[in-house]
């Protein structure tokens, strides 16, 4: 591999990494299901800024590679050149330089758009788009020395200099003829990337959709003109499916509408959000693996929403809202309906309320899960065998407010360990990605119908926007917040001083500041404890 082939290698990963924080930014905005993850993955990425660009200076200083070693590695892969895989060679270790300089230039250019400053100078030459590939190679070549080998010099015989080149042709129909179809991609972009599983799936519905109107054709077949009659047509479908439509085939389904304008159809945004950027993010993967050349479905925009079409953004819960909830039945009363899941339908609101934790890491919880120490109860929201988490950075130990603990939190947890039971909720079990899709439908109807609140810009999650903006209200810090909610604040001091399970946060420093969730202006007075057997009577 000679210099020339290391630069291409290393701009190409340069775009890549440039368009992350684009791709994110679209994603930010996705309705329900994914807009908090990826608008939280977006926000960690603005606040890391400054702590990333430090901490590749000091790995280019000190020639730590270990940051790219991996995606250095995956780019040897697509090109079949894994032999190159080796600390010690100095076509590796320059891969590895030019890709600290990549990742640098791209977060400091990102960090810039952050402020929408879209200036074209770079900091960096190498990345100068107006600079030839023969001057960008001369300009590395200063920062890293020739080696006059056979088979890494430029003047090399042709033969030798464009072996490598042709080997993932030889080896891969793939790139050099066959191209996969739209469903194959997909199972390879699910290989590849590291997404949420709920996220996995809820694409994989958008793609089977696209396949089903458009067909699953190889992707060099897809058009344009493909992308605008799929976003036409899954436009077409209703907001609400009942369990008889969500067997249909999509054409079926969409035909069986026709004339029926009172059906709630998917608003624009929701289509760009989900359908739109399930297929692009498929078909983007694709340019990156070399399969495609082009993205046809990155411009395609949607019409602009009507007035009762946009989207609303997500309330926390003002103290009178919160007083509606505790003067309801549920909490009021000790009433338990079916949708609730018995003691679920009480505990779960509680918890979140006093913890700001997201509905599935509650609903999942195991008893292994809710520990002890050196006094201080506590949460520990995990990977278990009920529910996958987001990303391990949401791994985290909530300490458990007093207030959850004198409503006999401890004894109904006693109760489930004397069934058998493994887990805290285990009557909140949806099939599917998301154990507690079925629960959250029913708190839905209970908040709007029971409770009164219809404002569409409150749900369930509201317990977690309540929960931070208390805390800052209190004066906690941020980043004692951001423990408590499972967010990375990007600091390279962050993987300084962890515990055994990865934790930076001793559980007498977090418990200070959940006691802080007051709720001063919220009259708990009427809320019915529960009551639970927890002795044999004699």
């Amino acid at each position: 591999m000679n210099d020339k082939e290391i630069v291409d290698m290393i701009l190409t990963f340069f775009h890549n990494e440039s368009s992350e924080d684009f791709h994110l930014r679209q994603m930010a905005v996705i309705p329900e299901m994914h807009r908090e993850e990826f608008k939280e993955i977006s926000e960690e990425r603005i606040k890391s800024r400054d702590a990333v660009d430090a901490e590749i200076v000091e790995n280019l200083q000190n020639g730590d590679f270990s940051a790219v070693e991996g995606d250095v590695w995956q780019e040897l892969l697509m090109r079949d050149r894994l032999d190159l895989v080796d600390e010690e060679s100095i076509i590796y270790r320059k891969l590895c330089y030019g890709f600290l300089r990549a990742r640098r230039e791209a977060n400091r250019r990102a960090s810039m758009e952050d402020k929408l400053d879209f200036n074209a100078n770079f900091q960096d030459p190498l990345f100068d788009p107006d600079r030839s590939i023969e001057e960008i190679v001369r300009l590395f070549r200063l920062s890293t020395g020739i080696i006059p080998n056979e088979d890494y010099c430029e003047n090399a015989p042709a033969s030798q200099a464009t072996s490598s080149k042709q080997a993932p042709e030889q080896r891969n129909g793939q790139r050099s003829g066959i191209k996969p179809t739209v469903t194959e991609l997909f199972e390879k972009w699910c290989r590849f990337q590291s997404v949420a599983i709920k996220t996995a799936t809820d694409f994989e519905t958008q793609i089977k959709r696209f396949c089903d109107l458009v067909g699953d054709r190889p992707v060099d077949e897809i058009t344009s003109d493909d992308i605008i009659y799929f976003r036409d047509e899954v436009e077409k479908l209703p907001v609400r499916m009942t369990h008889k439509q969500r067997k249909m085939g999509t054409k079926e389904l969409i035909s069986s509408l026709e004339g029926r304008e009172e059906i709630p159809r998917l608003k624009p945004q929701t289509v760009k959000n989900k359908s739109l950027a399930a297929i692009s993010a498929v078909l983007g993967f694709a340019v990156k693996e070399r399969i495609l050349n082009e993205n046809v479905a990155q411009r395609i925009g949607v019409r602009k929403p009507k007035e009762h079409e946009k989207e609303v953004k997500g309330l926390f819960f003002s103290s009178d809202r919160l007083q509606m909830i505790l003067n309801s039945p549920v909490f009021s009363e000790g009433f338990r309906p079916l949708g609730g899941a018995g003691e679920t339908a009480f505990w779960v609101p509680m918890i979140c309320m006093f913890t700001g934790a997201r509905l599935t890491e509650v609903c999942g919880l195991e008893i292994a899960d809710v520990g002890c120490e050196k006094g201080v109860d506590y949460f520990f929201i995990r990977h278990n065998k009920t529910r996958d988490l987001k990303s391990d950075s949401t791994i985290r130990k909530i300490p458990i407010h007093s207030k959850l603990l004198a409503w006999g939190f401890k004894d109904y947890l006693e109760t489930q360990r004397k069934a058998g039971q493994d887990r805290v909720f285990e009557k909140v079990n949806a099939e599917g990605p998301s154990i507690s899709s079925a629960w959250s439908a029913w708190w839905s109807r209970y908040l709007r119908k029971k409770i009164g609140i219809l404002d569409p810009r409150v749900n369930f999650h509201s317990f977690r926007h309540t929960v931070r903006r208390e805390l800052l209200d209190k004066e906690v810090r941020e980043s004692i917040v951001d423990a408590i909610l499972g967010h990375s604040n990007g600091n390279v001091s962050e993987r300084y001083g962890r515990d055994e399970d990865g934790l930076s946060y001793s559980m007498q420093r977090l418990k200070p500041a959940i006691e802080a969730l007051t709720y001063e202006h919220v009259d708990f007075s009427r809320l019915q404890k529960p009551k639970y057997k927890t002795a044999r009577k004699r």
